[in-house]
């Protein structure tokens, strides 16, 4: 639908790399579907299209991470959006943590395990009980807004 397309390019995107470990190999993809869901329990859900290997081996190991990329990271949504997939971590710097990919030089990280989904036509809506969170910097978060990357203006009172 257009019109939705449309109206989504002016909602600001907070722009993430969702990341999972299954059978050895890390995958992860570029996703700014994402949002908390409720603090109690610690919730987040993200949508990941079906037919994608990261939103497989998200369902088959059970767990995902989201790295909450930087201002200066656009490089970096680009790599996990549009290089093919056994390529992905080979452009970029990370660290198995607890078994977790975790992107190098990100704001800050989400440690959640699969706690549901809801299937929605041509995507999986995974809701994720966060077990850990790990913040790294108080730089300001890429964002997407109107087709581009962006940063989000400071606020002043």
């Amino acid at each position: 639908m257009t019109d939705l397309r449309e109206f989504m390019r002016h909602v600001p995107q907070p722009v993430t790399v969702v990341t999972t470990f299954y059978e050895g190999q890390p995958h992860g993809m570029t996703v700014s579907s994402f949002t908390s869901v409720s603090l109690e329990p610690p919730t987040v859900l993200i949508a990941l299209e079906k037919t994608t290997k990261t939103c497989v081996n998200v369902l088959k190991s059970g767990r995902f991470c989201v790295n909450l990329l930087s201002e200066k990271q656009g490089w970096v949504s680009d790599v996990f959006a549009y290089s093919p997939h056994e390529e992905r971590f080979s452009k970029v710097k990370y660290e198995l943590e607890d078994g977790f990919p975790v992107l190098k030089d990100v704001l800050g990280v989400l440690f959640c395990e699969v706690s549901g989904q809801v299937d929605s036509s041509t995507h999986l809506i995974i809701i994720g009980q966060v077990k850990r969170v790990k913040i790294f910097s108080e730089q300001l978060p890429l964002i997407y807004h109107m087709r581009r990357y962006g940063r989000p203006m400071a606020l002043t009172v």
